[in-house]
């Protein structure tokens, strides 16, 4: 099976190429988004999770396609559990979800010769800082609206769920209920809340050398203290502004299912990107 995985990735074409890669024990599925010539950078995208992972693959799709376009390698995945890639939604763990992103990172790495940026959305940020500050090594890191606090995210998580059944007005009945392992419509092991809920990003200090830009809303909350914890440990910081107009409403129950696709902040982040690479 490897041979026939290796045989995969290495297609190049018009359209990307669905392929698998990683661990045999945690095999993930891939997409390559490669430019028409040698691509001149690489970059990791990671997805969020659950609903908002649901709601995002059209605006991650353009991003990865813009990027290809204008010569950087982009590489999008699904998490083991998750899309695509094998399992399901009960083998996600927040444990899980780091060696996901360590192994699309060696990936990536391996096809493109360079240090490749790694992209997280919304809760992506927090298996990918995760990761990212295990390196060891100077890491380049973009995070676009970023979840960093892990106990939030899983309140966060509960409330919509919460109005889901009982608010969003989807059942006739007000006493609909549904498992104690379901949230968001997935069925859940109960180590994955527990673990993100115990995962706190903005502790996390990127090495030395490092670059970090943060994309973000007017909205969006900055952890200030985060930003200062990492350029005082020799990061480079830059932030992103994105428009306000295309922001958006992560929680209104009524968009619960939308695909939302914010064209100002994707033409805007992927311009950027590939200024920089």
């Amino acid at each position: 099976m490897t041979g026939s995985r290796d045989r995969v990735a290495s297609i190049h074409s018009d359209m990307p190429q669905p392929f698998y890669f990683g661990n045999p024990d945690r095999p993930l599925l891939g997409l390559r988004h490669a430019p028409a010539t040698t691509a001149r950078a690489a970059i990791l995208l990671c997805a969020p999770l659950l609903q908002d992972g649901i709601c995002c693959q059209r605006a991650l799709w353009s991003l990865a396609e813009s990027l290809a376009a204008a010569g950087v390698e982009t590489l999008r995945f699904d998490w083991h559990g998750s899309g695509d890639s094998p399992g399901d939604s009960r083998d996600l763990r927040a444990e899980g979800l780091v060696d996901d992103v360590a192994a699309a990172a060696a990936f990536l790495a391996a096809s493109v010769p360079g240090r490749a940026r790694w992209l997280a959305l919304r809760e992506a940020a927090l298996p990918l800082l995760a990761h990212a500050g295990r390196a060891g090594v100077p890491v380049d890191v973009v995070l676009w609206d970023p979840v960093l606090d892990g106990r939030a995210l899983v309140a966060r998580w509960r409330r919509q769920h919460g109005q889901q059944l009982h608010a969003a007005g989807r059942f006739l009945s007000k006493d609909v209920d549904c498992g104690g392992d379901e949230l968001l419509g997935f069925v859940l092991d109960p180590a994955l809340s527990a673990g993100l809920a115990g995962c706190d990003g903005t502790r996390v200090v990127l090495p030395a050398g490092s670059r970090l830009a943060v994309a973000r809303w007017p909205h969006s909350p900055l952890d200030e203290a985060f930003v200062a914890r990492q350029r005082a440990a020799g990061v480079e910081v830059e932030t992103i502004a994105l428009d306000a107009a295309d922001a958006p409403d992560w929680d209104d129950p009524g968009q619960f299912e939308l695909q939302w696709f914010p064209r100002r902040a994707v033409n805007r982040l992927a311009a950027r990107l590939a200024a920089a690479a």
